[in-house]
């Protein structure tokens, strides 16, 4: 009588299969979910959508307002701005006063606005060959705010910065923005 018993290692061996490729399947999933979760839905930055969208805060922007900004990034901080007449009266850092009057203006739109044009004239500067050597690549993202045009969300991403190969991405955020009447 001829009685077949499987043997031990053929069931060892497909137990080991069905694992890996379970742990397989399982690792790939969380990794689509990872990459969904963290896309960055912020949309490139041109001059052509910066120029815009300043042109178009510089001939209707409110000259008096309160801006909340959340800044994250090595050095993250909350700054809240007081602009009145388009001038900033008074700026805080993490509920701090800032002493330094001219200090007051970073945080305010034009402050913001300001800034951005530095970062896309350093990639324009790198991307012509007019950089000085080790000049960082930059990609920048922005979204501006549908009304009043300012920079609702700025997403700065630095590659090969002098901290090493690593990105140290810069992001901020507009978390209120009060028109003062």
């Amino acid at each position: 009588m001829d009685h077949h018993q499987p043997r031990p290692m053929n069931s060892v061996r497909r137990f080991l299969l069905w694992a890996l490729a379970g742990g397989g399947l399982g690792i790939a999933g969380t990794l689509v979910v990872l990459a969904i979760l963290n896309r960055d839905p912020t949309p490139a930055l041109t001059p052509a959508i910066f120029d815009a969208a300043h042109e178009r805060w510089s001939s209707s922007g409110p000259a008096d307002y309160d801006i909340e900004t959340r800044v994250t990034g090595p050095q993250p901080a909350t700054y809240r701005v007081q602009v009145r007449g388009g001038q900033a009266r008074a700026a805080w850092r993490n509920g701090a006063p800032l002493l330094n009057a001219k200090m007051f203006g970073t945080w305010s739109v034009p402050g913001m606005f300001s800034t951005i044009s530095r970062d896309l004239e350093s990639e324009q500067r790198r991307t012509a060959g007019r950089a000085s050597p080790g000049t960082p690549q930059l990609i920048l993202k922005a979204e501006f705010d549908a009304r009043y045009h300012y920079p609702q969300r700025y997403r700065r991403i630095e590659w090969g910065s002098r901290r090493g190969s690593d990105a140290v991405t810069v992001t901020w955020e507009v978390v209120e923005f009060r028109v003062i009447q």
